[in-house]
């Protein structure tokens, strides 16, 4: 029964009044569910980042001369200490005072971030947050302790922390600046992620740098904007006190085609067949340098998505198309042959925690010009294993995700999925470009032939292995002992066999040379530590392997080799039947003469544009079935090499005409 008193006709429930006592409770409350939107160990880095780009763009865009934007990060794996320092905007007093209670922001749709929860989590999220801010009119740092064991208090008998005071701040940088904050978080206490910086993997500065502009607005995506922040200073400290820095100059996320080599966007094959169109020829012959690809990659704007112009079969309804304008959805997907490509990128080259993909496949969602959340997967009804070399972010205009960083509304997250899984139908169009996957370095490991010859040397070199220990032998001369340019096949073998010894050819070990049968002998493919030796570079190795590729510690099957003068030669046996080219795996020879024409194709490696396709240290061609395309053996022709190395910029052209243009 309703009792009868005064009417009630309206009210306003925000006129709602709560007892003293209740207020601390649901501040508290509030604050818990913020925490609990963070869900990423990187969460923190990327709130501590995002502050100082947003303050850095507020005073950019005050039109100050001679402004040069700069943030400081220093990582101090001793002190589980994190500290972002920015030469930006700055807080006023008032600002200052407020801007860590939670739904309080000065940021405007401009900005990154305007839910005003991200200090929030700095502040309570952490047990030990100091702040600092320096303008014309007003300077402040300060620390708060404590914050997260307050929000835990159950008993609600721990006081409510303050912001105390500082004389100094810990992050040198500030020192230097005539404007903008600092923040320094420490990862202490208990429920804090991550506990310890050293998780990662990461100790160094390059190492960090990689990680922050994957997995933090350090990496920004700036399809059609450009990137304000041009100089980020980064100090790493590990757990011995060692310090490295690194100067990041370029502030954006790290798209895998820019790290893998060798990869090629959708549009340039599209205008190579046009190139082989107008001058008459097979628009499916692609050069060489389109074959054996690592990855492919595309990027698509909101006009291509929906017109479907550009490759993409997505079916949108009026919705999904009034969403992709709405917020300028563009997307970029990469496609690459094996998921080892990100084992070797994580665990080769950045060399982080094993196993720890921080690329990988899956589907980035992103907003603002940064990335958010973790890694979705692109949903797939068949041919689910491309879901995993599959890297794609798809980027929105000013759409507001979830508090923290859990993710997006469902209908953009579930849209960008479907957009993410179009895109890999134009790449599997193109598989046959990429390497084929083999569970073993590319090219180079067969099925082992059963010669009684190769059987009988393996038992000879098993029972009767050649051991020189001693390290002060075999040391470089830095000229061979022959001294003049071959004149017949045994000077080859004596050239080719004084190269491998002097470490100019390292990818190959020889068990046996005869003269007595069919072939002239055996080897095996091999790669051993340190695998830098292995690692093309331009200057100092120009005969390497993209790094890619460097297999670890790897032997192969026992292979046939031949020994000619010139190559015309053992063309000539093949042809006379004295040969067989199907058994042979590797031709060693001081020229290549002209009768390759007739019945090969050939694919440089001493040329800049394929090199890629060298699966071995020291390979300088690959010979090919003219009309099939099918491998027939590796060359390794001497006089080119030595030229090449002597100067490789100086026979590109050469190498380009001779293999590459059709005549």
């Amino acid at each position: 029964m309703v009792e009868v008193g005064v009417p009630l006709f309206k009210w306003d429930p925000l006129d709602y009044k709560p007892a003293p006592e209740l207020v601390g409770a649901t501040i508290k409350r509030q604050i818990k569910n913020i925490l609990k939107s963070y869900t990423g160990w990187y969460d923190s880095l990327s709130e501590l980042i995002q502050n100082a780009l947003d303050s850095i763009d507020a005073r950019k865009k005050e039109g100050e001369e001679d402004y040069v934007p700069n943030i400081w990060i220093k990582i101090d794996m001793q002190n589980n200490l994190v500290c972002v320092t920015d030469n930006g905007i700055g807080f006023s007093d008032q600002e200052f005072k407020n801007f860590l209670a939670p739904n309080v922001s000065f940021k405007t749709r401009e900005t990154r971030g305007n839910k005003g929860v991200g200090a929030t989590y700095l502040g309570y999220g952490f047990n030990f947050l100091q702040i600092g801010t320096k303008t014309s009119d007003f300077s402040f740092i300060g620390t708060m302790k404590g914050g997260r064991e307050w929000v835990e208090d159950e008993s609600h008998t721990k006081p409510r922390p303050q912001v105390q005071a500082d004389t100094e701040a810990l992050h040198e940088a500030f020192q230097g600046i005539d404007r903008g904050s600092t923040f320094a978080l420490k990862f202490i206490g208990d429920l804090i992620r991550p506990k310890d910086l050293t998780w990662v993997g990461a100790s160094n500065a390059e190492q960090w740098g990689t990680v922050l502009r994957i997995k933090t607005p350090l990496g920004g995506i700036y399809f059609d904007k450009e990137c304000l922040l041009q100089n980020c200073n980064l100090m790493v400290i590990d757990e011995s006190g060692n310090e490295t820095h690194e100067k990041i100059d370029d502030c954006s996320y790290i798209f895998p085609h820019k790290v893998i080599s060798h990869c090629i966007d959708l549009k340039e094959i599209r205008k190579k067949q046009q190139e082989l169109i107008d001058s008459g020829k097979d628009d499916s012959k692609l050069p060489d340098s389109f074959h054996k690809l690592n990855g492919l990659y595309r990027r698509w704007n909101a006009n291509d998505i929906i017109s479907r112009d550009a490759g993409l079969t997505v079916r949108l309804d009026e919705k999904e198309k009034d969403l992709i304008n709405k917020y300028n959805i563009n997307v970029y997907s990469f496609f690459c042959y094996s998921t080892d490509i990100w084992d070797k990128y994580n665990d080769g080259v950045v060399n982080i925690r094993k196993n720890a993909r921080i690329l990988r496949g899956g589907l980035q969602l992103a907003t603002n010009n940064m990335p958010q959340g973790d890694l979705l997967m692109i949903p797939l009804t068949k041919n689910t294993g491309f879901q995993n070399v599959t890297h794609s972010v798809i980027h929105f205009d000013e759409a507001d995700p979830d508090l923290g960083r859990k993710g997006f509304q469902p209908e953009l997250r579930d849209l960008s999925q479907k957009i993410a899984a179009s895109t890999i139908k134009p790449f599997s169009n193109w598989k046959k470009l990429l390497k084929t996957e083999t569970g073993a370095p590319p090219d180079i490991v067969a099925e082992k032939a059963i010669y009684d010859w190769i059987k009988e040397q393996e038992y000879h070199e098993e029972s009767h292995p050649l051991v020189i220990n001693r390290e002060d032998l075999f040391l470089p001369l830095k000229e061979p002992s022959i001294t003049s340019e071959p004149l017949n096949e045994q000077d080859v073998i004596s050239l080719f066999n004084q190269l491998l010894a002097g470490g100019v050819i390292r990818g190959i070990k020889i068990m046996s040379t005869s003269q007595h049968q069919k072939y002239d002998g055996i080897f095996k493919f091999w790669t051993k530590k340190p695998f830098e030796n292995h690692i093309f570079d331009k200057k100092v190795n120009p005969l390497g392997i993209e790094k890619i590729s460097v297999p670890d510690d790897f032997v192969s099957a026992p292979e046939i080799l031949e020994y000619k003068h010139k190559f015309d030669a053992l063309i000539e046996e093949i042809e006379k039947g004295d040969k067989n080219e199907r058994d042979i795996k590797l031709v060693i020879a001081w020229t290549m003469g002209n009768q390759w024409k007739k019945r090969y194709d050939i694919t440089p490696l001493l040329h800049f544009d394929t090199y890629h396709h060298r699966p071995f240290h020291g390979a300088t061609h690959i010979v090919k079935d003219s009309s099939t395309g099918d491998l027939i053996f590796y060359a390794i022709i001497l006089d080119e090499l030595i030229k090449y190395i002597n100067s490789p910029e100086t026979v590109q052209d050469y190498q380009k005409k001779t293999y590459m243009e059709e005549e």
